[in-house]
C-alpha cells in the first residue's frame, strides 16, 4: 500500500497569438488516486490539444485536508505503537 496521496490535474488553455495569456479550462476538477495516474492522463490530454495551446500539470493534494478522494477509494489509518499512517485504498461500495 502507498501512503494516501491524491493528485489533481490543472489545465490551462493559452491564446495562440499570446502564449503568455492562459485561462483555466472550464471543466470539473479531475482527481486521481496517484500522481503517476494523473501524469499519464495529462500526457494523453495534452497530446490531443491543437498546436500546444493547452498546458497543464499534476499537483498532489492531501485528501485529509480537502476531503476529496477519487471515486472508488477510501482512506484507512494503520496505527503501530505511537505512529499512525493513512493509506488510500480501492473500495467498492
Amino acid at each position: 500500500m502507498d501512503p494516501a496521496t491524491t493528485a489533481v490535474m490543472v489545465l490551462l488553455l493559452c491564446s495562440p497569438g499570446e502564449p503568455s495569456i492562459c485561462k483555466p479550462v472550464n471543466t470539473a476538477p479531475r482527481v486521481y488516486a496517484s500522481l503517476n495516474e494523473c501524469r499519464i492522463s495529462l500526457a494523453e490530454e495534452l497530446a490531443g490539444a491543437p498546436g500546444g495551446r493547452m498546458v497543464g500539470r499534476c499537483d498532489v493534494v492531501d485528501p485529509t485536508v480537502t476531503g476529496s478522494l477519487p471515486a472508488g477509494y477510501t482512506t484507512v489509518t494503520v496505527t503501530h505503537g505511537d505512529s499512525a499512517v493513512r493509506y488510500m485504498v480501492p473500495h467498492k461500495e
